[in-house]
């Protein structure tokens, strides 16, 4: 059985090309990101190592709790100046030197900021003296030399080139606790070893004393860098300095402190960054399971489609005394060849395919470091096993029917009894009723976040199959309603065309269905993201009362100096202030469990319309009082009174919320100033704003960062739109990397980010349809193979090439618009009902019909493209050859 299954695939070529193609594009992009993202891992594994080069050991405050929310910030506190000084009496150490690393903003000489993705940072530059080295040499200067006196700077290379600057220039820098200030650049440096930079981060070297001044570290480090005795390992310097930790703590009132290997360190930086490119890793796998989830329809049609092609063939194998179990056998083993040959084209096309990958990315804004591709054995284990494990199980249901026929059947060239095809409906029911329950328990079941995606999944997936089973009942009945217009104008290629779809329902359905998956998925996307489109920009037209927006040109936040020069120029020009209102973002602990926070300068309400549950308690919210959505007001996480032992009760205007901040060891009883209702305006994600006077040091006496993520204007009163507009505009300028809009410019922004995240989206699922268009070619063709001798008969009484090749399109068209159809219908289903569940959250419903049709159209002129080869194929077979085929 082995050798007559090797020559039967050898005798197929094209057939076998057929079928791999669809594990092949799978099995590419699985691997493909495997290998992108193991690449990137790798690329920061070996920055940080180096980033941390010379450096034995870290002193640091340990962190109170991790940053949260989209916008999570540093929540570890900084240390005390002197610290550094202890470290470097402790037995062992070498030299022990303070440093900071914090927000600095280059401008270019172009005046634009130079920012990327990835933050903005400033630190302090040590130099090497003969007889003590600094303790950090991830620093190689690469022309001129590093700063010594407070008003230079060095930068690193990629941003200086970016930046168009020479040694000997003036560069501008802001700064988010200080103004912006100029400094000449005296050298340029690589950092750890890397000429892109910091993974695409911009780094300004300052002296380290003028680090801290413009950083507002004063007296302060972030951490003390430790370089130990030539004699000791980095965990004996780690030890010596832990030891010494508690009496440093006490005598200095530091933070709770803790100490690190230099290994530690770095490991624990380049896991920081994995874990947050994780769902970069998770996202793009979701495309790739939906490729192979597609090319498993088109496999099992495939083989379903062969083996009724050879029934002739595997009943005379029967009559010669093979058993049921050895046609099973070979066509399992011709599926597991087939599925391993098609893994191992698919790994290599992966490995070929992550450089465009990387393009595509960045061609929609996602700018990625790049480093030698990394191929783990994790990469090529996976590739091998899943595209041979799809292959093998979409093949064993076909092989089962073909092993259950008789073999005097076969030989008569009898069909595959499929029965009434009873017991594949009933499974196509029960597969549907569960997907629905799934789908019902993910979105209202009380399940959340990673575990409620997780079930959506399931339910879409067991509701695809369970369609797909049921979807051979349907397609009788669309094949006669999309062709009716053939019947009415009595086309000949058309009415053929549809007796053709008509004649086996199950292998339109099948060959429909993986059509029907990616237009589903297109169709639900494109639901949600309209949806949420329509949701932000009715939260910027009716709960927004604002004339212009201050916001950052990426997603960096941006320098608090910005609103203060605001309010001065306006003050300035019209002796009136006008009105303007801070957003931050920060991490607090509430009930112990860290949360993000809205900070909010009290003046707030004057520019956004939030719905308050009664009056706002104006002094409390300025004395740095909280508001509590009513979602989390009856929590019972309050107090009555300051007392933060005191029994939890419902949150009520009066009462306390205990938080504890980043800077804080301890609760501290804040005022609660109101209660809101959590709607589109603030986020689903938004459960405290928190107030704050800018005049004072409120905010940053609770939290360890001070800066901007929005600030909303109104004009004063005296002002034109043009004149405010050009005072903003200059401040954007000078501030840099902030934009400057009304209302109107900031909201079409937005929604232009909107677009291109969907833009990515549906190029990535682009590939799924792409296999689903290439399972259209492949039935098509075997169809004419098994229909020659019509085809010949159609050619030997009249038919032109020309009609010919219409019927077959015909037949393409209607399978992919039949698709198309149940793919719409459960797109909008599943779109629906997810804009269903998110309603609590604001989120408001709308159906881009005029997209949907513009979906269904094009999937009927790809439908049309996917029939031409095999309508050429058809049209060019020998007349004669065809007719005299057995």
């Amino acid at each position: 059985m082995f050798k007559l299954t090797m020559k039967n695939l050898a005798a197929r070529k094209f057939r076998l090309a057929l079928t791999s193609i669809a594990v092949i594009l799978g099995v590419a992009f699985m691997a493909g990101t495997f290998v992108l993202t193991d690449t990137l891992g790798n690329v920061f594994d070996d920055l940080f190592a180096n980033t941390t080069k010379g450096v034995d050991a870290v002193v640091r405050a340990r962190e109170p709790f991790k940053g949260q929310g989209q916008n999570a910030t540093q929540t570890r506190p900084p240390v005390p100046e002197a610290l550094a000084g202890d470290v470097n009496r402790v037995d062992g150490i070498d030299l022990a030197q303070g440093n900071v690393f914090e927000y600095a903003l280059v401008i270019g000489k172009d005046g634009k900021a130079i920012i990327n993705q990835a933050p903005t940072f400033g630190t302090g530059w040590y130099p090497n003296r003969a007889n003590k080295p600094a303790v950090n040499q991830s620093f190689d200067i690469t022309r001129g030399a590093g700063p010594t006196k407070p008003r230079q700077v060095a930068l690193d290379v990629k941003t200086a080139a970016d930046g168009g600057f020479e040694v000997g220039d003036k560069v501008r820098i802001t700064f988010l606790t200080t103004p912006p200030q100029e400094f000449t650049l005296v050298g340029t440096f690589e950092f750890g070893g890397n000429p892109d930079g910091l993974a695409g981060a911009t780094l300004a070297a300052f002296t380290p004393k003028k680090a801290q001044e413009v950083m507002g570290l004063a007296g302060r480090w972030d951490y003390v860098e430790v370089r130990g005795a030539a004699d000791l390992s980095e965990t004996e310097v780690r030890d010596a300095i832990r030891a010494r930790l508690p009496e440093f703590g006490r005598q200095l009132d530091a933070p709770p402190l803790q100490a690190l290997t230099g290994e530690q360190l770095a490991a624990e930086q380049a896991s920081d960054i994995k874990d947050n490119l994780s769902f970069f890793n998770t996202f793009l796998l979701v495309f790739a399971v939906i490729a192979l989830f597609v090319g498993a329809f088109i496999i099992y049609n495939t083989f379903s489609i062969t083996v009724a092609q050879r029934l002739r063939e595997l009943g005379l194998i029967r009559a010669l005394g093979a058993s049921g179990r050895q046609v099973v056998f070979s066509v399992a083993l011709e599926a597991i060849v087939v599925g391993l040959f098609s893994s191992i084209v698919g790994l290599l096309l992966g490995i070929a395919i992550v450089k465009p990958l990387e393009g595509l990315l960045s061609a929609f804004g996602v700018d990625l470091p790049t480093g030698p591709l990394q191929i783990l054995p994790r990469t090529i284990i996976a590739a091998l096993l899943v595209g041979t494990l799809v292959t093998f199980v979409s093949a064993i249901a076909p092989a089962r029917r073909a092993a259950k026929v008789p073999p005097i059947a076969a030989l008569r060239d009898q069909a595959i009894s499929v029965s009434s095809g009873r017991r594949r409906y009933v499974w196509g029911g029960i597969a549907t009723g569960l997907g629905v329950i799934a789908l019902v328990y993910g979105l209202f079941g009380g399940v959340e976040g990673e575990n409620a995606a997780i079930m959506v999944g399931i339910a879409a997936a067991l509701v695809f199959i369970g369609v797909s089973m049921l979807s051979p009942l349907l397609a009788r009945p669309a094949a006669r309603l999309l062709t009716w217009p053939t019947v009415h104008f009595k086309s000949i290629t058309g009415n053929l065309a549809r007796q053709n779809v008509m004649r086996n329902p199950r292998r339109t359905a099948s060959t429909a269905a993986a059509l029907m998956i990616g237009l589903a998925l297109v169709s639900l996307i494109a639901i949600v993201g309209e949806s949420s489109k329509a949701t932000f920009a009715s939260a910027i037209d009716d709960q927004t009362k604002t004339d212009f927006i201050l916001s950052p040109t990426n997603f960096n936040p941006f320098s608090p100096e910005a609103a203060t020069q605001v309010t001065a120029r306006f003050r300035e020009k019209f002796q009136d202030p006008g009105v303007v209102v801070q957003w931050r973002s920060g991490t607090a602990e509430v009930d112990g469990t860290a949360t993000e926070v809205l900070g909010v300068t009290p003046n707030f309400r004057r520019v956004s319309d939030v719905p308050l549950k009664g009056r706002l308690d104006a002094p409390a919210l300025r004395d740095g009082g909280v508001v509590i959505s009513d979602s989390v007001a009856d929590d019972k996480v309050c107090v009555a009174t300051e007392d933060v032992t005191a029994a939890k009760i419902a949150c009520r205007q009066g009462t306390f919320l205990p938080m504890r901040f980043p800077t804080s060891t301890e609760l501290v009883p804040v005022p609660v100033a109101g209660i809101y209702t959590n709607d589109k305006a603030l986020g689903s994600n938004t459960s405290y704003i928190l107030g704050f006077d800018p005049s004072t040091q409120q905010w940053e006496q609770r939290f360890t960062s001070a800066f901007d993520q929005f600030v909303l204007v109104k004009k004063p009163a005296g002002a034109s739109t043009a004149e405010a507009a050009a005072i903003l505009k200059s401040v954007a300028k000078d501030i840099g990397g902030i934009e400057a809009e009304n209302k109107a410019e900031f909201k079409d922004r937005q929604l232009g980010q909107f677009n291109q995240i969907l833009g990515l989206v549906y190029v990535l699922l682009l590939l799924a349809v792409i296999i689903a268009l290439i399972g259209i070619v492949n039935t098509l063709a075997l169809s004419i193979y098994e229909r020659t001798r019509e085809i010949g008969l159609l050619r030997a009484v009249g038919m032109t090439r020309v009609q010919l090749k219409r019927m077959v399109r015909g037949e393409a068209v209607v399978v992919a618009v039949f698709g198309s159809i149940l793919g719409l219908v459960i797109g909008v289903v599943f779109g629906a009902a997810i804009v269903e569940a998110l309603s609590s959250e604001g989120i408001i419903f709308k159906l881009p019909v005029a997209l949907l049709v513009i979906f269904l159209v094009l999937s009927g002129l790809a439908g049309l493209l996917a029939g031409s080869p095999p309508a050429r194929r058809a049209a060019h077979l020998d007349v004669l050859r065809a007719v005299n085929t057995e």
